[in-house]
């Protein structure tokens, strides 16, 4: 972590400044204009009220708040949602009770490419706090995106590449923020330009933190503790974090094409126990050169920064957006290509580098919508994606892979007095081709899916979508065959040491759901029950090898099932109160599934008069003994805000945020986590940021 020392003497004046990242784009404050926010992860544009598929929106007013250090932790407290712990800075979604590979993160609606679905310790690099939107489908994605959305897909939206023509030649934002509980300090800048039919977009950013601070020991068990553990902190779990991006696109009236070139690097500490290591195994000859040059880099201060071992990732990634409005029966192609150049590096407290894992990998898009048909307007489409996947070193639990496959899919709606109707299905094949001799995985998955919408009145509507879904395994599933230290695990992958009939899961989905909106009241309660036939789970054993317990991947079937239900009331007078309610559970036919989010209630008050507004919300987490992993206690998170807009109509503004989180300071522990027993939450912080824009 030699870049942290760095930027300790090249950002002094952030000092002790506290806050979460506020998100950079420009907010409108007027609700009307929030209300009808297109949803751009399916064809047809439509806003989340009108789809027959339960979605969740985060714009860029919920953003203000809610911006976190990771897509995880951004998305947490939402309606149906968790993350995945293993510090601030790694964290993926977990979408009803399902995550990994089952849940989709994409970056403007192509894949990240990343490593983070093998392993919940890979960081997914992408910065929330320049997300303009975030979309969320919860239940089975499939259909657009692949097997690997079976659980949800999480589409980030950071308009990189301007599909728009700009009204203004130049709007920027620069911002310094921090957090007390991790000594965070951060600063960023965003610009946006444009001069007829050239618009560009730059983006910059860099964050570093401290290791976390909990109100008592990081480790649940007193048997388990270190006597030298200190209480109070969470040791090995800081990290830093830098990036920057640029955009250009040439927009005309019927279309635009651009494109955009980013990079993200982020070192973090891996908390937790599992990383002793009683010798080092040097990486393979052909990787000898990279290893020596970290190694030099880490020789001369581990002592002084390592107490555990830490992670450098490094990503380059390269996007092409392109859209056009054709005249007749097609009304519009749109495709997406991305391409990533991924890398990270895991090193030990000496400074020796343990595992190397490459990732070069790139997906493209392409859909078209044709217009009606009989009154059916639908739109088809082809994704293709190809992966190859190196990992060696001490720690490669999984062999080095090449990955392809390639989609078909077709989604039709039929609009009638009071509804539409939602057809569509998907052809997907999968092929892994694996070194070491073990067996090569190929097949082909189908998945179909119908929904509806009812408008009984202008502010009342019922949803129903029922779909059937196939999906392929991943390769940590299939060759996992090792000791996977992040987990604490030792795993076993269906193909890693036999040659067994290896089965697609199959799902059932149900969704239904009930909706009321008007101007003071709106509610929703939805249900869904998923039975999914060979789901595919880590089997967690009493049996050890190498110190770790054995894992073996298996099949069984299972169900997850649970209730969502939420209400919000405009109290008058700029008051606003809002309650909700979640619950998941999912089991095999033996067993209970391992690390499933517990039962939660929360409410919150929130006050608008006009340029500033202020809240506190409280969500309890019941006690979650439902599972096979680590059981958790029941806690009470309760948080308070204080938003202060200045709107300008000049052509500056200034934003300032003050939240205060874990005011109880409890000790919470996230069931959804590997290392729940002994990586807690943050305890009691203050956050703070302020935000100059260029309107």
């Amino acid at each position: 972590m030699k870049k942290k020392f760095m930027k300790k003497k090249l950002l002094p004046i952030l000092g002790v400044t506290s806050g979460t990242l506020l998100c950079l784009p420009f907010v409108s404050h007027a609700k009307e204009q929030l209300e009808e926010i297109v949803v751009t992860a399916v064809p047809f544009n439509r806003s989340a009220d009108e789809l027959t598929q339960p979605v969740l929106v985060l714009d860029q007013e919920a953003l203000l708040t809610e911006a976190a250090n990771s897509i995880g932790e951004t998305l947490a407290n939402q309606l149906g949602m968790s993350a995945t712990y293993f510090g601030p800075v790694s964290g993926r979604p977990v979408i009803r009770g399902q995550a990994e590979s089952r849940v989709s993160v994409l970056d403007g609606g192509t894949s990240t490419l990343d490593v983070a679905d093998l392993s919940p310790d890979h960081a997914v690099p992408v910065e929330p706090l320049f997300a303009e939107r975030i979309e969320v489908l919860r239940g089975a994605g499939t259909l657009l995106y692949g097997s690997s959305g079976a659980g949800g897909v999480v589409n980030v939206i950071d308009g990189r590449i301007p599909e728009k023509q700009l009204d203004k030649p130049l709007t920027g934002a620069i911002e310094l923020r921090g957090d007390s509980a991790t000594e965070e300090r951060t600063v960023a800048a965003r610009m946006d330009g444009g001069a007829g039919v050239l618009n560009w977009h730059l983006d910059i950013f860099d964050r570093q933190s401290e290791d976390i601070e909990i109100p008592g020991f990081a480790t649940d068990d007193p048997a388990e503790r270190d006597e030298e553990e200190e209480r109070g902190r969470v040791l090995n779990s800081e990290g830093d974090a830098n990036g920057y991006a640029g955009g250009l696109s040439v927009v005309g009236d019927r279309g635009f094409i651009g494109a955009s070139v980013s990079r993200y690097e982020t070192s973090y500490g891996i908390p937790g126990p599992g990383h002793e290591h009683h010798e080092h195994e040097e990486v393979e000859e052909a990787e000898g050169e990279h290893e020596e040059e970290h190694e030099e880099e880490h020789e001369d201060e581990a002592a002084l920064i390592a107490p555990g071992p830490f992670i450098e990732l490094e990503q380059t990634r390269i996007d092409v957006h392109g859209a056009w409005s054709p005249e007749g029966f097609i009304e519009s192609l749109r495709f997406k290509f991305g391409h990533n150049d991924y890398e990270h590096v895991e090193v030990e407290p000496t400074g020796e580098v343990a595992t190397l894992f490459q990732n070069d990998a790139w997906e493209g898009r392409l859909e078209a919508i044709h217009g009606e048909v009989a009154g059916w307007r639908g739109a088809v489409g082809v994704q293709v994606t190809d992966r190859d996947f190196l990992a060696v070193g001490e720690e490669a639990f999984i062999v080095p892979t090449e990955s392809g496959s390639w989609g078909v899919f077709l989604l039709e709606e039929y609009d009638f007095g009071n509804g539409h109707l939602e057809f569509g299905g998907r052809v997907e094949r999968t092929n892994h081709e694996p070194l070491f001799d073990l067996p090569e995985f190929e097949e082909i998955a189908f998945s179909a899916a119908a929904g509806a919408i009812w408008d009984f009145s202008e502010t009342f509507h019922v949803s129903a979508n029922l779909s059937r879904t196939e999906r392929n395994p991943n390769i940590e599933e299939l060759y996992a065959n090792g000791a996977h230290l992040a987990t604490g695990l030792f795993e076993i992958g269906l193909l890693a040491v036999d040659d067994p009939e290896v089965k697609k899961e199959i799902a059932i989905n149900l969704d239904v759901g009930v909706h009321y909106h008007d101007e003071t009241l709106s509610w929703q309660l939805s249900g869904f029950y998923n039975d999914i036939s060979d789901y595919i789970f880590r089997l967690e054993t009493k049996i050890e090898v190498d110190e770790l317990p054995l894992t073996p991947y298996l099949q069984e079937d299972a169900k997850l099932y649970g209730v969502e239900a939420e209400v919000t009331a405009a109290l008058g007078s700029g008051w606003d109160m809002r309650a909700f309610a979640d619950y998941v559970r999912g089991k095999t036919s033996d067993d209970d599934l391992p690390r499933i989010q517990p039962m939660r209630l929360g409410v919150s008050l929130d006050y608008s008069p006009g340029w500033w507004s202020a809240g506190i919300d409280a969500i309890w987490h019941a006690e979650q003994d439902d599972i096979v992993s680590f059981r958790t206690d029941s806690f009470t998170m309760v948080n308070a805000h204080l938003t202060l807009r200045v709107q300008d109509t000049g052509p500056f503004g200034l934003d300032v945020f003050l939240k205060a989180t874990n005011l109880l300071d409890e000790e919470a522990r996230r069931s959804t986590s590997f290392r729940a027993a002994y990586v807690p939450l943050p305890g009691v912080g203050v956050q703070f940021g302020v935000r100059a824009r260029l309107n």
